[in-house]
């Protein structure tokens, strides 16, 4: 018998088309070559861990063409300054948009008030509110964004923050944002509401899908 249970000869094998009987260890070595069909997998596009102080981070190949929905985690984030904002802009064409082509709204919950933020016409958008500087006091979380390779659509993302803010108190940050332009968007910057960032690693994932 020959691999995947067939008599005599094994058919070809590739992602969304897989035939026969596997075991273990062939759908082992199929995922390792990229042709096992699972999906929503994640699939690691880039990993940045912050060095030194820089006033942006970039992320300039998200092979938007590939993946429609990204998934982002980012651990143990600090800005250099007390009291500052994670916010993301869009790249289309690698060049970061600045305009007020984006819309958001926050709800922030701490152990000793809430709020919500929100606009419609912002140059950014906001993932978390209130950094502490503090080592010790990071902020974690993770992010979605969908339609990022699609010209004919606008770019949705949705995220969750959790950390210790500039108050030294425990906070929860959930938010969703658009970005309002029909444009293929290929890369992300993100930046502090002021100053430069100082701690942090970003893991940048694509979600491989039916589509």
């Amino acid at each position: 018998m020959s691999e995947y249970g067939y008599i005599p000869e094994a058919p070809e094998q590739s992602f969304g088309n897989n035939k026969g009987i596997f075991t273990p260890k062939d759908i082992y070595d199929l995922t390792r070559a990229d042709k096992y069909t699972n999906y929503g997998q994640l699939e690691l596009i880039e990993t940045q861990t912050i060095s030194g102080t820089p006033s942006t981070l970039s992320f300039d190949s998200i092979k938007e063409t590939e993946y429609n929905v990204h998934f982002m985690t980012i651990s143990d984030y600090a800005p250099q300054t007390d009291n500052r904002h994670l916010t993301i802009q869009f790249k289309v064409g690698g060049v970061t948009d600045t305009d007020t082509d984006y819309q958001y709204a926050m709800q922030r919950n701490t152990a000793s008030t809430s709020a919500e933020l929100k606009s419609a016409n912002d140059s950014r958008i906001y993932l978390a509110y209130n950094c502490s500087a503090t080592s010790y006091e990071t902020t974690n979380g993770y992010f979605y964004i969908y339609n990022a390779g699609d010209s004919s659509k606008f770019t949705f993302l949705t995220s969750q923050f959790m950390m210790i803010d500039k108050d030294s108190n425990q906070t929860a940050n959930f938010s969703s944002g658009v970005y309002d332009q029909n444009a293929q968007v290929n890369g992300l910057q993100f930046q502090t509401s002021g100053g430069n960032l100082e701690y942090g690693t970003f893991n940048l994932y694509g979600i491989k899908e039916y589509s």
